[in-house]
């Protein structure tokens, strides 16, 4: 990479720049799912005469942690500043005593990844469309606070999530939370907007009848096009979602870095956060 090129932090005060970079290569960021980083991850950039040409972000949770959004402007590339800003995020990783990392890969970055060490750990389904009106009686509760997703997870995943939780949470359109008849939660759903549509997720539940009534009551909510981005494992709720008219676009492989599973893939986990959060 030449010498010109510096990476540094970014801030929140860059999510325009974040977004219009992401878009220049054809993503559908939003301003919100910026904020959701900036409050949860690490950001780095490059910039040449003050335009953000390259981005990069590792999401922190705890002893474990995310790389996302790895982006070069499109007349940068070829370049070396992808595998610049990646062995960035690997030292900061490493400082930070983070062993463990995960990522979705497109087709594109995965030969990258794998030059790193990251190696396939699961595979997973992105589902898009507008689900078909429901009937059911029965509803889910919205999520009081953003409190009480920690809980669950913090019960089923051996990882730190509050900070991307928490940011999220803030950002929701629409939110479910389902409870035993004590009053005890048993899992949780979230949705935020972009663009046209809503992006599900996480939903975690501790059984597919859970997972399809927090979802049926997020689609409920949002009323409108919708992505939920599912662990193939996840059959019978995939094959669930396609019986209500969402269509599988495409497999995603999911990787993973000083692990051969990662924290957060768990059976409890119906749907990603995003796939830059696992």
């Amino acid at each position: 990479m030449s010498t010109e090129f510096r990476i540094e932090r970014l801030s929140e005060a860059d999510v325009g720049a974040n977004v219009a970079l992401a878009q220049s290569v054809g993503w559908l960021d939003t301003e919100s799912d910026w904020r959701v980083l900036h409050g949860a991850a690490l950001v780095l950039g490059v910039r040449q005469n003050g335009r953000l040409i390259g981005q990069g972000a590792l999401g922190l949770y705890g002893n474990a942690g995310t790389v996302a959004k790895m982006i070069v402007a499109p007349d940068f590339q070829r370049q070396r500043l992808g595998s610049s800003i990646l062995n960035a995020l690997l030292l900061e990783a490493e400082q930070r005593s983070i062993a463990v990392l995960g990522l979705v890969a497109t087709p594109l970055g995965r030969p990258l990844y794998e030059h790193t060490g990251f190696t396939a750990a699961g595979e997973v389904a992105v589902l898009t469309g507008t689900p078909t009106p429901m009937n059911s009686t029965s509803h889910a509760a919205p999520l009081a606070n953003s409190g009480l997703a920690v809980c669950v997870d913090e019960r089923w995943l051996s990882c730190a999530r509050a900070p991307m939780l928490h940011a999220r949470f803030r950002e929701n359109i629409a939110t479910a939370s389902c409870s035993d008849p004590d009053g005890n939660i048993q899992g949780y759903a979230m949705a935020t907007e972009q663009g046209p549509q809503a992006v599900v997720g996480p939903v975690m539940a501790g059984s597919e009848a859970d997972a399809r009534l927090l979802a049926s009551s997020i689609f409920r909510a949002v009323n409108r096009p919708i992505r939920i981005d599912v662990p193939v494992q996840q059959r019978d709720f995939r094959k669930w979602l396609q019986g209500i008219g969402l269509h599988e676009q495409g497999i995603r492989v999911e990787m993973a870095r000083g692990a051969s599973q990662l924290p957060w893939q768990v059976p409890q986990r119906y749907a990603l956060a995003t796939q830059a959060w696992g």
